[in-house]
């Protein structure tokens, strides 16, 4: 990571930070965000750890999302290694959307 400084502070407004987490190191920093403090505050009640919360939340449902998709498919009988997850995303997405309902026969 570079940063332009002057006189030691951030010329630009905002300085971003990419993080590369497992899945599991993903899922206990969520849990972990979660947690009420000891003063029984929220990390949820501060709009920057809340903004993270959001993210990584979505990131963590993308993800989960396509396993559970890609797993379905292949319990189907389906082979999914050509496909990429945003393919397996969006197929799971176009099936969510078909309108298919339960259906039950009279008598039975």
């Amino acid at each position: 990571m570079s940063v332009e400084t002057k006189n030691g502070q951030p010329q630009s407004e905002e300085i971003t930070l990419d993080l590369e987490l497992t899945l599991d190191e993903a899922e206990a920093l969520k849990a972990w965000l979660l947690k009420p403090a000891a003063d029984g505050s929220a990390a949820i009640d501060d709009a920057n750890a809340k903004s993270v919360m959001v993210q990584l939340g979505q990131k963590l449902d993308y993800i989960s999302g396509v396993n559970q998709v890609r797993d379905e498919l292949e319990e189907a009988g389906f082979d999914t290694d050509s496909m990429s997850d945003e393919q397996i995303a969006e197929l799971g997405r176009r099936i969510a959307d078909t309108p298919i309902r339960r259906y039950s026969a009279k008598g039975e």
